[in-house]
């Protein structure tokens, strides 16, 4: 098992964090841009666990 994270899973990671700062900033008046991708990272993260 590696300690690091894929390319897919950074770059989630990335958006993530974009959106929620654009949410909380007022950007995006709607949460469901980072409640999409949370459940696509948790996707991620879960698969590629259970790979290793």
């Amino acid at each position: 098992m590696t300690s690091g994270f894929d390319g897919i899973t950074l770059l989630l990671i990335v958006a993530l964090v974009a959106t929620l700062i654009a949410f909380f900033s007022g950007v995006f008046p709607y949460p469901y841009g980072w409640i999409v991708l949370t459940a696509l990272l948790l996707m991620r993260l879960t698969a590629t666990r259970r790979k290793d």
